[in-house]
């Protein structure tokens, strides 16, 4: 039998740790002493670095690095492409777990075999599942999941000397790339989560983020020039350093470089706090929402414990004292507290699988919970629209199951199929919901009649993980189920009325709108933008019309699925930002718009909106015209540095190939508008 561990697998820090021969968790240092190693993956010819040295190639400029894959989990259209490979997130955090199993190995001086990985309380189906893959792809037995809250506070509540009546404690998680809030009761021999609350999009790196975005106007003010290249990774690299200054300063200086140009900039404490207040007041509404749901008050709880590497900013500590009353709760690191806690776990996993007992102090039975409700896509009672309908609400404890009668005709051909469409959400609404995928069930027994009862279960295992499973009631025959990727007209296809007729006057149409967001659209572009996509959206007509929003940089992202519902259409617009793909130019949209558009029926758009030079120019022609060929219409406008060679050659025609400047940005997009709906009236080309 080999070594197992704990791993506490970051957005930007890791951590491995082990139970020691005393019974004491402890972390496995790296080779240069330090317990935590940066989640960040740089390839050379020789292969690829993970780590600290990785990092040191990030801030040189390296472009062949690679970070905050994290935040891509369980996208399986994410890709960074390097030397010409591909790699998913899923197979990048491999490779991070790889580095972490090999530094323990040499300082345990044995074979790693088994490890339980934590993940943000608020991941999703997918996510749990793509982190347990990468854990296999390194070489790891997958012992469990678990939420990295719960593991905080199994590592609070095992500290020599904790106090051993029931508690309620309130972990405030806050790492480099995502946030959770999770209600734990603690006890003598027991640790179970109550409710959890998160955003998988909210850590450290945001509020960097506003340190760079602050520099840059400074900087831009100064010098009246821009950041290209290399230049925004150095800054990245200093704006978190800077953060970690004014953690222990009230203020610190700061030596921005690019095109040529040095300026030098102070930051008081007090500026980066205001800049980053909504962040903070963002993390309130989802704790409250917790205790809320809970009916409890702030004088309910022990205390707040924090966790995570971004909880030592000083706006942290201050504000949990404001919102509870009480100084934070310490006693633990929070660097390391996860890790250590997915050790303990680890090792009373292994104590149930192997039924030897470990020397433990203080173990504790931990239950978790659901952190998303599971719901299908039903039918209204009127039938009057589709609806996400909940079949386990969230913040039950897991493992747990239901099962669910549902009667059904059988075909006469034998070739009878049940789909079910699976979701992830809180919302009766099905464009609010993350979809799991599509699950078939086929292989019916024969049976007499035409009608059979089947018995479907809905099951979360206890890594947070669904499981579905269907039986003939009469038979008790189990069915045969294929889980198939989610088609690209869902979530759309629900927009429909379940009665809609088939035949409609005119064809529908589907659009959506892709934005380079690199780093040179900071400030005053992407204002312009926001502005010249709502102007679109005006001018469209949204009962027949569905939109939806693309951003990329070095990744891409789909904001929005296209829908009808302006309401969110406004909202991820305004809520488009710099640095969440990235800050320079790998990444081109055109396989997603392929992936999104290829099924849809009716008439189809992409309209790309570039402002500089694409790295990947020949990789992103190529995917545009696989979707010219697929009939669907890609209008490319630039401005700025944007090429215009390279625009016509991804536009479908060359009238569909569009140059302007920045003040008439608005002007364009609602032309573009106007004439579309025009074409597909039956009026003039699309001319512009």
């Amino acid at each position: 039998m080999g070594a197992f561990v704990g791993i506490d697998l970051g957005t930007t820090y890791s951590v491995v740790a082990y139970v020691n021969p005393q019974g004491r968790p402890e972390i496995i240092p790296n080779e240069f002493g330090k317990a935590t190693v940066p989640s960040v993956v740089a390839f050379d010819a020789h292969g690829y670095l993970v780590g600290d040295e990785a990092k040191e190639r990030q801030a040189t400029g390296d472009p062949e690095v690679v970070s905050f894959f994290k935040r891509s989990m369980g996208d399986p259209y994410a890709l960074y492409t390097f030397a010409g490979q591909d790699y998913t997130p899923t197979t990048l955090s491999a490779l991070v777990l790889k580095h972490l199993k090999a530094q323990a190995e040499k300082h345990l001086g044995e074979t790693v075999t088994d490890a339980v990985i934590t993940v943000p309380a608020y991941f999703t189906h997918n996510q749990r599942k793509a982190t347990i893959e990468a854990g296999e792809q390194a070489g790891l037995h997958v012992l469990k999941v678990i939420s990295e809250p719960t593991a905080a506070a199994l590592a609070y509540g095992l500290r020599p000397g904790s106090a051993q009546r029931e508690q309620r404690v309130l972990v405030y998680d806050l790492g480099g790339g995502t946030f959770d809030i999770s209600l734990i009761s603690i006890s003598a021999n027991d640790l179970t989560v109550l409710a959890t609350e998160g955003d998988h999009n909210l850590g450290g790196k945001d509020w960097d983020d506003r340190l760079i975005a602050y520099l840059e106007e400074q900087f831009v003010q100064e010098f009246d020039s821009e950041f290209v290249g290399d230049d925004i990774n150095e800054l990245r690299v200093q704006a978190e350093k800077l953060k970690h200054a004014l953690s222990v300063r009230q203020s610190a200086d700061i030596r921005v470089h690019a095109s040529g140009h040095t300026g030098t900039y102070t930051v008081t404490r007090e500026l980066f706090e205001q800049l980053t207040s909504d962040l903070m007041e963002r993390t309130r509404l989802l704790t409250e929402r917790v205790l809320a749901e809970q009916k409890m008050q702030w004088s309910d709880l022990a205390g707040v414990l924090p966790v995570g590497g971004s909880t030592r900013m000083p706006m942290v500590h201050t504000f949990i004292k404001q919102m509870s009353g009480k100084p934070a709760m310490g006693g633990i690191n929070p660097d390391e507290a996860v890790a250590l806690g997915a050790a303990i776990q680890a090792t009373m996993e292994m104590e149930q699988q192997n039924q030897t007992v470990y020397l433990l102090s203080g173990r504790k039975r931990t239950t978790d919970v659901i952190a998303h409700s599971l719901g299908m896509i039903a039918v209204s009672e009127d039938r009057s629209r589709y609806l996400n309908s909940i079949l386990i609400r969230k913040n039950l404890p897991i493992p747990t199951a239901q099962t669910r009668p549902y009667k059904m005709k059988l075909r006469r051909s034998g070739d009878t199929q049940l789909e079910v469409f699976l979701t992830q959400g809180e919302s009766d609404d099905p464009q609010q919901c993350v979809y799991l995928g599509r699950y078939v069930f086929d292989q019916f027994p024969s049976v007499p009649g035409d009608e059979v009862t089947l018995d479907i279960s809905y099951a979360y295992d206890k890594n947070g993980v669904v499981n579905v499973s269907a039986i003939e009631r009469s038979t008790r025959t189990p069915l045969r189920l294929d889980i198939q990727e989610v088609p690209a007209d869902v979530p759309a296809r629900f927009l429909e009325s379940p009665d809609a007729h088939t035949a409609v006057n005119h064809e529908h149409l589907t659009i959506y709108l892709a934005f380079d967001l690199s780093g040179s659209m900071s400030g005053t572009p992407l204002r312009e933008a926001q502005r010249a996509a709502e102007a679109f959206v005006q001018q469209c007509d949204l009962t027949t019309t569905s939109i939806g929003l693309i951003s990329f940089s070095d990744t891409v992202l789909v904001e929005l699925n296209a829908t009808q519902d302006e309401r969110q259409l406004y909202r991820a617009i305004r809520n488009l930002q710099i640095g969440r793909t990235g800050y320079s130019n790998k990444a081109h949209p055109f396989k997603h718009i392929y992936r999104l558009l290829k099924d849809v029926r009716g008439l189809r758009y992409a309209i790309v909106l570039a402002d500089g030079v694409w790295l990947h120019q020949q990789a992103a022609i190529r995917e545009a015209k696989r979707c010219h060929k697929e009939q669907i219409e890609v209008i490319a406008v630039g401005f700025g540095a944007a090429d215009e060679a390279f625009l016509q050659a991804i536009a479908s025609s060359t009238e569909q190939s569009l140059f302007t400047d920045l003040n008439s940005l608005t002007e364009t997009f609602s032309t573009i508008a106007q004439e579309i709906t025009e074409k597909r009236s039956g009026g003039s080309s699309l001319y512009l």
